[in-house]
């Protein structure tokens, strides 16, 4: 083959290679030191209404101009930083950062779910997570929620410990069970771990005891709701036990 014409057949290929890379290049520089020109902030959750709001997220991703993303490059802007600084709202579950080509900087937050909110006399409520944790309360929306009292919860700031776990398994069943959810309404802790229920619906509370046998509890109390109450009346008893086992006690 002539050695020329050899030369002419990939000189074509060869510059489009050229090409593409230094289109590649150029656009890995524009992206590379592309300014933040907005901020977005999309939030996800399981409950009715949104416990945090865009606006206290921005405040905290920009609290002032000086500190604010907005206009800087973006290799000058710490993501990671970003994420961390909004999931020390207590609301917040998770948060990640993103960016796209057109320069919006994208915040996307999932909120806790609460299952519970601990009543305190002298401090602010709590809401409580299904791990456990206590994360304060929102200003924004109320969800219905269990309620929690009692001296159990004058010292201690979360459900995480050995002991309060038989606690936070008897709040994660009646959250799980619709029969149960719609029922209790609150759960009276003494500082030993003894618990009583309040019922939505008659004027008896439920002495459960310790959160234990769980299963075996509900479905006594399950037979006092369908076989005692209705041949008894709703308003007969002041007082129903299941703390003992294979035991029923009405009063």
């Amino acid at each position: 083959m002539n050695p020329l014409r050899k030369i002419k057949k990939w000189i074509w290929p060869t510059v489009l290679t050229i090409v593409l890379l230094s289109i590649v290049i150029y656009a890995e520089s524009v992206h590379h030191h592309q300014k933040c020109k907005n901020i977005k902030v999309n939030i996800e959750g399981a409950n009715e209404n949104e416990l945090v709001t865009a606006d206290e997220i921005l405040a905290i991703v920009s609290p002032n101009v000086v500190d604010s993303p907005e206009g800087k490059p973006f290799d000058k802007i710490d993501f990671k930083k970003i994420e961390k600084r909004v999931c020390l709202n207590k609301l917040v579950k998770s948060c990640q950062v993103h960016r796209d080509l057109s320069g919006e900087m994208t915040i996307d937050i999932v909120e806790h779910t609460p299952l519970a909110r601990v009543l305190y006399n002298k401090s602010s409520d709590s809401y409580v997570t299904e791990k456990g944790d206590f994360i304060g309360i929102s200003q924004h929306f109320t969800p219905r929620v269990l309620l929690l009292s009692g001296k159990y919860f004058d010292k201690i700031q979360d459900l995480k410990e050995v002991r309060s776990k038989p606690i936070l398994e008897l709040i994660n069943a009646i959250n799980d069970d619709p029969f149960w959810k719609a029922q209790i309404t609150q759960l009276i802790v003494e500082k030993d771990g003894g618990i009583t229920m309040v019922p939505e619906v008659g004027n008896h509370v439920i002495e459960f005891g310790m959160g234990i046998d769980i299963e075996s509890k509900f479905k006594k109390i399950k037979i006092f709701y369908k076989d005692i109450l209705p041949a008894k009346g709703w308003d007969t008893y002041h007082k129903v036990s299941v703390k003992y086992r294979n035991q029923i006690i009405c009063e």
